[in-house]
């Protein structure tokens, strides 16, 4: 009878561990990184213009045009991340995880950008406009625009060729 509870318990104490482990996603790839800067432009800018019609500042209509304009290469970048967040933990565990990353993202830039007004915004609005809708473009403006993206978890290790 002691052993049967001994080995019920010790079950218990794994099922616990296990279920107050972190999943553990993969690390952000160069790729990834990328990915998640396009994405947080992308939502930087969907709030600023939600919040920023309120003020008398009005560019939805042209974050609008940009949406429609460069609907692949965003969707390139959500798909990335969701690959990203699955890869760790599986399917609707990774798609959860995609979720509440896509939603902290629109929760940091609720109250707006720090250092960016509405102008700034319909800004880099325009520029993404301009500067065509492939992801590289986008990835490149997002540079520009210091777009540096919240990434829970480690960087991939790079690795360097060395001459001989």
């Amino acid at each position: 009878m002691i052993r049967y509870f001994g080995k019920v318990l010790s079950w218990v104490v794994v099922a616990s561990v296990m279920v107050a482990a972190p999943a553990q996603a993969a690390c952000w790839s160069a790729e990834t990184v990328e990915a998640a800067k396009v994405r947080d432009m992308e939502t930087m800018l969907m709030v600023s213009a939600l919040r920023c019609r309120t003020t008398g500042f009005d560019f939805m209509g042209k974050y609008n045009a940009f949406v429609r304009s460069s609907r692949a290469s965003l969707t390139v970048a959500n798909d990335r991340l969701r690959q990203h967040f699955s890869a760790g933990v599986g399917g609707v565990a990774g798609l959860n995880a995609y979720d509440r990353y896509a939603t902290s993202l629109a929760n940091r830039y609720g109250a707006g950008a720090e250092g960016l007004n509405c102008r700034d915004m319909a800004s880099i609005t325009d520029a993404a406009l301009r500067e065509g809708q492939s992801f590289e473009s986008l990835s490149r403006l997002a540079t520009r625009a210091q777009i540096e993206p919240e990434t829970p978890g480690n960087r991939c290790p790079v690795a360097v060729a060395q001459a001989r």
